[in-house]
């Protein structure tokens, strides 16, 4: 989730924040980023990530002015001594009444001043309460250490599940997902969702933190869910042409199994195409931490297990390490095709796709190609209990998978 697709030009008030706090190293001042601080920024980010950091709203200096001047983001620096020494972006999308809040850190020696929360807190009260702007905020932390997970549950955010292996810096490192839901968001939340069985342990870890409905459970199979059968690929091309990408996608519009799919924050940098062109699917990724997710498509294929086998082969073949798909949760079949081509469910986010003033719950399915490596993750009370889940499952079909097939033969 690295950067937002704008396009919506509602009202937006004017973004005015800041506070002093006073410290034996002097007054630090927390503030909106202005284009004066986009060097310090990145020094600030090479002195605490070294080289490692991937997310190009920072690496990229373009994207950075950009969002620096976009009244759709919130980017909070901390100042002392003329020295940036603290940094978060809120991005939001008006038009879905969503907000990420991302890229958060904190100079090694300012910790102890809780600058994370405090920036944290001014623009989560702001976009949520005072000025009323979204309904929904979510967040990924990293698991190196404990620090960002506790940091969002001392705000308030909920538990929600991991991303096995989605990033790779100097390691395969796993994040979590964690979100902060206001009444608002919840009252307009679709209930009754229509889950797999193996899905359905992801929303009890969730409805365990919020007052969820139970949800109706449907064991529903595929075309390939004996595993009998190999399941046939598509020959796809691919397209990393940035500005066509861009375009192209802008005038797509979904169709087939890809209305049920969401991704937000994301504008595709990669089309994956068939020589006729009756299946397009639009991808973000990054070359670097070899992170990819789908963003959406068009096809004339009937199987989502298909589409999906194809985009994870071609992937793979790519040197990607990871790819994300985002389903709702009232679509039993397009679930059973995802874990059907071994997309495995790791995480459930409820009211995350908002559509005519209704919200929908989502699931995350997720494929990595990388050897899993969980020695450097450092994982905090529920999110233990997701990763035990994702575990049975990947077991399941990666490895028991081949004893029940040997056994049929």
């Amino acid at each position: 989730m690295l950067s937002s697709c704008r396009g919506y030009k509602g009202f937006m008030p004017v973004r005015k924040l800041g506070e002093i706090i006073s410290s034996s190293y002097g007054d630090v001042t927390i503030r909106l980023a202005s284009l004066h601080d986009m060097r310090r920024i990145q020094m600030l980010y090479a002195e605490v990530y070294g080289g490692n950091y991937s997310i190009p709203i920072v690496t990229d200096k373009e994207k950075m002015r950009s969002a620096i001047e976009d009244n759709e983001y919130y980017w909070l620096v901390a100042e002392c001594k003329g020295r940036i020494i603290g940094s978060l972006v809120y991005a939001l999308e008006l038009r879905y009444r969503n907000s990420k809040a991302f890229g958060a850190v904190v100079s090694q020696e300012f910790r102890k001043l809780n600058l994370a929360y405090t920036m944290m807190k001014l623009v989560l009260d702001d976009i949520t309460t005072k000025k009323n702007l979204v309904d929904l905020v979510y967040a990924t932390t990293r698991t190196a250490n404990y620090a960002p997970q506790k940091l969002t549950e001392s705000l308030g955010f909920i538990k929600l599940g991991i991303f096995p292996n989605s990033n790779r810096l100097q390691y395969n490192e796993t994040h979590c997902l964690t979100a902060y839901f206001t009444e608002r968001a919840l009252q307009r939340r679709r209930k009754k969702p229509v889950l797999i069985p193996e899905v359905e342990p992801f929303y009890e870890i969730v409805r365990k933190q919020i007052n969820l409905d139970k949800p109706v459970v449907s064991d529903v199979k595929g075309m390939y869910s004996d595993h009998a059968q190999k399941i046939p690929l598509l020959n796809f091309e691919a397209i990393t042409a940035v500005e066509f990408v861009k375009h192209r996608w802008r005038r797509t519009k979904k169709n087939s199994f890809f209305k049920q799919t969401f991704m937000p924050f994301h504008e595709p940098n990669l089309i994956l195409i068939t020589p006729d062109q009756g299946t397009e699917v639009y991808l973000t990724f990054n070359q670097k931490d070899k992170y990819s997710v789908v963003v959406g498509g068009v096809t004339n294929e009937k199987s989502f297990a298909v589409v999906l086998e194809s985009v994870a082969q071609k992937l793979s073949q790519m040197d990607m390490a990871y790819v994300e798909v985002i389903i709702d949760s009232y679509s039993p079949e397009l679930q059973r095709d995802a874990l059907d081509a071994r997309f495995i469910p790791s995480a459930y986010f409820p009211c995350a796709k908002r559509m005519i003033g209704r919200r929908y719950d989502c699931i995350v399915f997720s494929r990595t190609f990388d050897i899993l490596d969980f020695r450097n993750v450092k994982i905090i009370s529920l999110y233990k209990n997701f990763l035990r889940e994702y575990l049975k499952l990947w077991r399941e079909n990666y490895i028991e998978l081949v004893f029940k097939t040997e056994h049929k033969k």
